[in-house]
């Protein structure tokens, strides 16, 4: 989840110093945007965590870890988030957690390109993130955007009331400090 730093020179880069930083889950967010016929759905995870293990002089060594609590569901509505947590969705008891395990990162210009494997309802696929990031010595911070099909999950809920839509608008910032 890591973008380009500007490189200095045309000299070769320094021998790797990679330092860890931990996600500040009360500074982190993901959000989400679902749709549906009688009312969308805005909401975001209380529970967020993670790691990051990184040389910021070359952020494609970035390694990434994240975890996010599925009953940490909040739309402000409690009987939706109950359904949201239900196995019509979620099924946060079954499947408590949501992660995310890197496996490379390409530095683009004005970010990066994540790519790893996203764990979501107890199925694994490989997806590939754009992300904004800014590193220092001591602090990270990584933004970004996705859409997620919920039936690529086996999230398969159906209504004939109320249909609800496929495409899920996930937003997340990350901060994190190095630990």
């Amino acid at each position: 989840m890591l973008a380009t730093l500007a490189a200095g020179g045309a000299s070769p880069p320094a021998a790797a110093d990679p330092r860890r930083f931990a996600v500040q889950p009360e500074a982190s967010e993901v959000t989400f945007h679902a749709t549906s016929r009688l009312m969308n759905a805005n909401g975001r995870f209380h529970r967020v965590g993670g790691a990051v293990v990184v040389d910021p002089r070359d952020l494609a060594t970035a390694r990434i870890s994240l975890a996010i609590e599925t009953a940490s569901i909040d739309t402000g509505i409690g009987m939706r988030d109950n359904h949201l947590r239900s196995p019509d969705f979620l099924d946060a008891q079954r499947f408590p957690t949501i992660t995310f395990e890197s496996l490379r990162v390409e530095t683009m210009a004005g970010g990066a390109a994540v790519t790893g494997r996203l764990t979501l309802h107890g199925v694994t696929r490989e997806i590939t993130v754009p992300v904004d990031v800014t590193v220092s010595e001591i602090a990270m911070v990584a933004s970004g955007e996705l859409v997620l099909n919920r039936r690529d999950y086996g999230i398969n809920y159906t209504s004939s009331l109320n249909p609800v839509g496929n495409a899920v608008r996930v937003s997340f910032t990350f901060r994190a400090r190095a630990s």
